[in-house]
């Protein structure tokens, strides 16, 4: 019950410390992201949505480059053929903030493990991560005490 226990609070630990933004600390990579747009017209005035789209700032350089070469291309369209379409980067993000109504202007948010995906910083994440840190703090406090319960009987 002690090692259940401390396996779920140290999960819970990692999800608080994602949703918080203290994942920078633990040397997780942490970037803003901006031009979001998260396709989902259900969400009410402080809910979170699951996903969302956002460029970091790299990526927004990259592909204004390639919008950019690509517009340049359309005009040469006459003379060389039609050009290939533009790569447009974007990342994947979940637990975005949102008002209801527009899209946040950015999103801060910590990528786990490299290459996957993004989860923002919210409040809801924060407490998502809260019940398995509090259950496992539980279960592991309430497997100490029974070790020691159980110890202090058999030294009678």
């Amino acid at each position: 019950m002690v090692l259940a226990g401390t396996l779920l609070f140290a999960v819970g630990g990692f999800i608080v410390v994602t949703g918080t933004g203290l994942s920078k600390l633990v040397g997780m990579r942490v970037e803003t992201f901006g031009r979001i747009s998260c396709h989902d017209t259900r969400a009410e005035k402080g809910q979170t949505v699951w996903h969302c789209f956002g460029e970091t700032p790299a990526q927004q350089r990259a592909n204004d480059a390639e919008r950019e070469r690509a517009a340049r291309d359309a005009l040469r369209v006459h003379v060389d053929g039609m050009p290939k379409s533009a790569q447009i980067e974007r990342s994947r993000i979940t637990f975005a903030d949102h008002d209801g109504r527009n899209d946040p202007e950015t999103i801060t948010a910590t990528q786990v493990f490299e290459g996957g995906r993004w989860f923002a910083h919210s409040g809801q994440l924060f407490g998502y991560g809260m019940i398995p840190l509090l259950g496992g703090a539980g279960m592991a406090a309430w497997g100490v005490y029974r070790v020691r319960e159980a110890g202090g009987v058999r030294g009678r």
